[in-house]
């Protein structure tokens, strides 16, 4: 199966976060296995949390469902220049650590014919 060409795809946020002095903490329920409901059945559903740095918090902020993942490493390049490079690698590896965690969904671009 052909990877898909992750610069063209639009991500879509799928969790809860806050933002406090620029920073985005994510949260998120995880799925647990029924061996693990078993043995843990005792300990809530409690939100796991992830802390994103200030490179993620910036990616996570240009993520609304209009622009590609392409256009985001432009623009965080623009705002960060050396300070993120290599940036597409960077930006693609985040979109599908958070596309694997469900914390995003990465959808095509659909195109309307006339």
């Amino acid at each position: 199966m052909e990877e898909p060409n992750y610069k063209e795809l639009i991500p879509v946020r799928q969790c809860k976060y806050e933002e406090k002095d620029g920073l985005v903490t994510v949260s998120f329920k995880k799925e647990s296995t029924k061996i693990g409901k078993i043995f843990f059945k005792w300990i809530k559903d409690r939100p796991h949390r992830i802390d994103l740095d200030e490179i993620g918090s910036f990616v996570w902020g240009k993520i609304n469902g209009v622009l590609n993942v392409g256009e985001i490493i432009d623009i965080t390049r623009e705002h960060f220049g050396e300070k993120v490079e290599p940036a597409e690698e960077r930006v693609v590896i985040f979109m599908k650590q958070m596309h694997r965690t469900k914390l995003i969904m990465l959808y095509e671009k659909v195109v309307e014919k006339e």
